[in-house]
């Protein structure tokens, strides 16, 4: 037993020292053997780097990366942080193959990655490296200094140095020296002078090379700060610095402004004043009003023509009560006889997709419900024909100016929204298409009536106002005249989303309801027809355009497949 516990106590031990001292019995995958480090700062407001590696690798691996942060939280003398954001680029590195990101990925990430080397190479021992870059934006100005601050050796790389050697020239003119240079190396936040670089000032040149013996690990840094006159590196500061970060919002307000202004020339209306009306325009259908009256086509515009061909004695409707504790209820429309020649084309096919072509056709009768999942096509097809149809009460001009306007919006999307994307990261990316979108949605709207259009406009405005606002002893005379006024508009006020308040307009007024339409076993009256015809016609609404749903199958997937996969590994 006592053995047992010896022989514990003796693996805990080696344990915990091959723990401590890790790096000493696992040996990293490549050593810096020598690294030298050559920056040139530019009195312009930059500085290029070379940095020249020696590396031994112990294993076969295909080359090396840099990281380089590039945003840092800076804070001034009285506690206020500020974001920096320095940039890197004219990347170089002779004679290797190396992966480097583009400008837009070093605006959404915080690292620059350099990645060097062939992934159908695998290398071993000796090898060297050169890296060549310029970076941007890395001085600190201050009131009576510039100061250029830069870890020439970061604590971030996965290996230990053996020897480093830089050399640092200011631009002509400066002499540098110990009173205006400082060397910092070791751990995080040493901020004694270090003693393991001889260094040597000539004229504007720091030199400094390691001393025997010394090595850099893994989270040790070599750092070097140069204290350098005002006004020896100029400051490049943004024309704006709001341009910087939002300047996509100008783009978004060109773009409003521009579609505004081409909207208010060749879309909007001219202000026409509403002349009151009684009755719809002459020889105007209920469709081609609803689609004027709003510059747009919907289903109750076409589906308004039922009442209309009702009051016109072209069909009934009948309601078909609910079978059984679980049926619903259904409309059958009869048709009582063919639409007369001349008609607009939309009617004819609303009608002959009811009822069948011709006339003395079997098909004579159809029950909504049987439309389901058939119709829209007819409704689709017909609603382009209205719009077709109501072109001579439009400007030509504004046809095609709506079609430039979409292909501008989708050529702006792909253009700006790239811009956006490279300029000013993902955030101005979407803000883009999300308002090109928008625009697209509104340039439906892209139509100007003419004079002839304004004419039928002012009626229609004033017809829709009296729907609303009539009075029951004005109808009472206009019944007087018509005893047919009621049925004659009802699809007038469908088109224009009225029914039920025209219709109880009429419910204290004694007036039969209309006889083409027939509510089995209920003893109507104004209020009842008006209650079952809009349930009705809500129900042919939804029938009419219902569209039958895609097919879908299950299986094909995998294990591990999908979104979010990923890995990695060593390089």
């Amino acid at each position: 037993m006592k053995k047992i516990l010896l022989l514990l106590t003796f693996l805990c031990a080696a344990a915990g020292k091959s723990q401590d001292d890790h790096s000493s019995v696992f040996p990293p995958d490549f050593t810096v053997t020598n690294y030298k480090v050559d920056i040139q700062i530019k009195k312009e407001g930059y500085f290029d780097v070379v940095e020249n590696y020696d590396v031994d690798f112990n294993v076969g691996k295909h080359g090396i990366y840099r990281k380089i942060l590039t945003e840092y939280d800076l804070v001034d003398s009285s506690g206020t942080s500020t974001k920096r954001k320095i940039k890197i680029d004219h990347i170089e590195v002779p004679g290797h193959k190396f992966d480097a990101p583009f400008n837009f990925v070093q605006k959404m990430e915080d690292y620059l990655t350099l990645k060097i080397g062939d992934k159908d190479i695998t290398l071993t021992g000796p090898q060297h490296y050169e890296i060549r870059y310029r970076v941007h934006n890395a001085f600190l100005f201050g009131k009576d200094k510039i100061q250029f601050y830069w870890n020439i050796k970061p604590d971030g790389w996965d290996t230990y140095f053996q020897k480093i050697d830089f050399t640092i020239h200011a631009p002509e003119g400066i002499v540098l020296s110990e009173d205006n240079c400082f060397v910092y190396s070791g751990g995080r936040g040493n901020s004694e002078r270090t003693e393991d670089f001889k260094l040597l000032y000539d004229g504007n040149t720091l030199s400094g090379v390691s001393r025997d013996g010394y090595v850099s690990h893994e989270g040790q840094s070599v750092t070097v700060l140069i204290d350098l006159p005002s006004n020896s590196v100029a400051e490049i500061k943004p024309f704006w610095p709001f341009w910087d970060k939002y300047g996509w919002v100008f783009l978004l307000g060109i773009m409003i402004v521009a579609f505004y202004r081409v909207w208010r020339k060749f879309g909007k209306d001219n202000r026409v004043i509403a002349t009151t009306s009684y009755y719809p325009p002459e020889n105007m259908d209920p469709a081609m009003v609803g689609f004027l009256i709003d510059d747009k086509q919907d289903t109750s515009d076409l589906i308004s023509l039922i009442p209309y061909w009702g009051y016109k004695g072209f069909l009934r409707m009948e309601e078909i009560p609910k079978s059984g504790l679980f049926g619903k209820k259904d409309t059958k429309l009869i048709q009582l006889k063919p639409l007369p020649e001349g008609l607009p084309a939309y009617q004819v096919e609303i009608f002959e997709g009811l009822f069948g072509k011709g006339s003395g056709d079997d098909s004579t009768e159809i029950l909504i419900s049987s439309l389901k999942n058939k119709f829209y096509k007819t409704i689709s097809s017909a609603g382009l024909q209205l719009k077709k149809d109501a072109r001579p009460f439009y400007e030509a001009k504004s046809d095609k100016v709506q079609t430039i306007t979409y292909v501008v919006l989708i050529l702006a999307t792909i253009l700006l929204g790239a811009i956006g994307l490279f300029m000013w990261g993902p955030l101005a990316l979407v803000a883009i298409v999300i308002t090109c979108v928008v625009l697209m949605f509104m340039n439906k709207f892209m139509i100007k009536k003419n004079r002839e259009g304004d004419r039928v406009l002012s009626d229609l405005k004033g017809f829709k106002q009296f729907i609303k606002v009539a009075e029951v002893n004005k109808l009472k005379m206009l019944l007087q005249d018509d005893p047919g006024y009621f049925e004659s508009t009802m699809g007038y006020a469908l088109a224009f989303g009225l029914f039920d308040k025209w219709a109880k307009k009429f419910e204290s007024l004694n007036l039969p309801p209309p006889d083409w339409f027939v509510a089995t076993g209920t003893s109507m009256n104004m209020h009842s027809f008006s209650k079952s015809f809009d349930s009705s016609f809500s129900d042919m609404k939804s029938t009419m355009v219902s569209a039958p749903s895609s097919s879908s199958s299950s299986g094909g997937g995998s294990s591990g497949g999908g979104f979010g996969g990923g890995g990695g590994g060593s390089w």
